[in-house]
């Protein structure tokens, strides 16, 4: 997959099958969109592409950082797994916001021959959104492409939409996220370190440093999965402030079950399975480490009989 920065020239790129948008999650909705561009790209010889904005365009209208679902290395590690051939990468600025829909389109078809465009039935885009889909069918034919809808996803009888998703995970509802998904939602982060309070209980943790851009479910304590260089092991992950030990800052811990290797300085992805209870203040380490071994105990049965998630896996 080649990822490019800007409007390229149009020399050399032949005809592309083409999908825009940011894409935060890509979310089952998303990927059956980009399925659809790789392989009518492929059925007809073309090339296939995804047009995408650095920031959030949310997070330039409103001036503040937006938490997103995946960071842009999560994003281009699966839109890789998902086959695009190009992905351009458009900074998102006042004068792109300010492009009416034909003007944008006209840049597009500047840079791209354009022969299919495939997008959701709720696409929009232009300034102050006034490019959609109604748009796009009346000016198709005007601008030379084809063009494709592809109906949205229902989960549990919602829409599924990045900010569906997001509701979840800042809710604590991982098995819903991971519907949405069709994935495990994901905290990746470099192993720092911290304290060994966790070693003194008898469940050493690795501390992470993740990406401060990057949507953090509420605190509590999680069953998950640890990928360290491929290999997958059983986790339990606490989110959030250390009350036993009156330490409120708030951080990402994991205990990993049955590995006693030294990781630190590495970078490790956790996949969250489930929410297992809230944090909570215990009267003594010792009732602490009890407990511990109640949500060990809980990790291991959620995990007992399920397969290995692979890397780059999608619904």
């Amino acid at each position: 997959m080649e990822v490019k920065q800007g409007f390229p020239r149009k020399i050399g790129y032949g005809k592309v099958v083409l999908t825009v948008g940011f894409y935060d999650g890509i979310h089952r909705g998303h990927q059956k969109i980009i399925k659809e561009v790789v392989q009518e790209a492929k059925r007809r010889g073309m090339r296939s592409c995804l047009v995408t904005f650095r920031p959030h365009p949310s997070e330039f209208f409103r001036g503040r950082v937006l938490s997103l679902l995946t960071t842009w290395e999560e994003k281009e590690e699966i839109l890789k797994g998902l086959g695009l051939d190009l992905v351009l990468v458009l900074r998102f600025t006042t004068h792109l916001a300010s492009l009416s829909p034909e003007a944008f389109l006209g840049k597009l078809l500047r840079s791209l021959e354009l022969d299919e465009l495939i997008v959701g039935e709720n696409f929009v885009f232009g300034h102050e959104r006034q490019g959609n889909i109604q748009w796009l069918q009346e000016n198709q034919n005007r601008f030379r492409f084809r063009l494709r809808i592809v109906p949205l996803l229902k989960v549990q009888g919602e829409k599924l939409s990045s900010s569906l998703v997001r509701q979840w995970i800042e809710r604590g509802e991982i098995e819903k996220a991971t519907q949405g998904l069709g994935r495990y939602p994901t905290i990746i982060g470099k192993v720092i370190g911290g304290k060994k309070r966790g070693r003194l209980l008898g469940y050493p943790t690795a501390n992470l440093e993740s990406d401060p851009k990057k949507l953090l479910p509420p605190s509590g304590v999680y069953a998950g999965r640890v990928n360290l260089k491929g290999r997958f092991y059983k986790g339990m992950i606490n989110v959030g402030a250390k009350p036993t030990f009156e330490d409120s800052s708030f951080g990402v811990e994991v205990h990993i079950l049955k590995f006693g290797g030294h990781i630190y300085g590495h970078t490790i992805k956790i996949e969250l399975a489930s929410r297992i209870r809230s944090v909570a203040e215990f009267t003594s380490p010792r009732e602490l480490s009890r407990r511990l071994e109640a949500d060990r105990m809980r990790t291991e049965k959620i995990f007992d009989g399920t397969k290995p998630s692979r890397e780059n896996h999608h619904v």
